[in-house]
């Protein structure tokens, strides 16, 4: 539900704006109510609603300046009702980003209409900020954390199967492949590969191995062109929900949010 804050001197019209619209069906609850600008300015700093009806004509601040000086602070959207039709109030009202302006008696169906389209916009605003949240998240992941085992010119028997194991996991990794797969290649023990490639890397088998998988991943992402469901088969996962509830564990948001919020960058 979206927050609503309702701010109108007219105690009339304000009561009957609250208790008369339907606002559960419009996908909104009212949290608060203010007589004056003054409160009003209060009463919104206080409870950050996401969409402010409010007067314009209204004792001691009036609804054009308090929402002059509410830009600062809040990200509500502004629906403008009074019962004056002087152009210089729409005028103002549209400077500062009021989404519609009504005029006094409020016609009910009118005052829905408007209530609906604002809430399609701030949804829409917020899944845009949900969005770019995750995108700016994604650059603290575990993912973007991960980095790939470097290899030494010269080395041991450990790092040796290390290095044999990870080239496996490269040259392999869009297929159904597991450790045990790996040490049979390499002809040692399960439990000896698992334990080496621990202390050398500094994360498991399977956790390389999904890491490295995730990464591919967010790089086909980009492709506008490959579907989803593709990109999890091209980088191992034969299942697309497993691989998009494996994706949203280490990246944050699943994969279709993380290609909508490219698009929309």
């Amino acid at each position: 539900m979206l927050k609503v804050v309702v701010i109108e001197d007219e105690n009339l019209v304000r009561k009957g704006l609250i208790l008369t619209t339907p606002w559960e069906e419009l996908g909104c609850e009212v949290i608060g109510e203010a007589v004056n600008g003054v409160a009003g300015l209060r009463l919104v700093k206080q409870s950050q609603p996401d969409i402010v009806i409010t007067d314009i004509r209204m004792p001691g601040l009036n609804g054009l300046r308090m929402i002059e000086r509410l830009r600062k602070i809040s990200r509500a959207e502004f629906i403008i009702i009074s019962g004056y039709s002087e152009f210089e109030y729409a005028q103002q009202a549209v400077s500062l980003g009021v989404k519609d302006y009504l005029l006094k008696p409020i016609h009910p169906e009118k005052l829905h209409q408007v209530i609906r389209r604002v809430v399609q916009e701030v949804r829409k605003q917020k899944n845009l900020q949900k969005l770019q949240d995750g995108l700016d998240s994604i650059q603290e992941s575990r993912v973007m954390l991960f980095k790939e085992y470097l290899l030494h010119d010269e080395v041991d028997s450990k790092e040796y199967y290390v290095r044999a194991a990870i080239d496996y996991i490269k040259g392999r990794y869009q297929q159904n492949i597991n450790i045990a797969a790996v040490a049979e290649h390499l002809q040692i023990s399960k439990s000896y590969l698992f334990r080496i490639f621990k202390a050398e890397t500094h994360y498991t088998f399977i956790e390389y191995l999904t890491y490295f998988r995730i990464k591919k991943a967010i790089e086909l992402l980009k492709n506008k062109t490959v579907k989803i469901y593709e990109i999890a088969g091209l980088v191992g996962y034969q299942d697309y929900r497993y691989f998009s509830a494996i994706f949203k564990r280490y990246v944050g948001i699943n994969p279709s949010e993380f290609k909508e919020g490219l698009n929309k960058n």
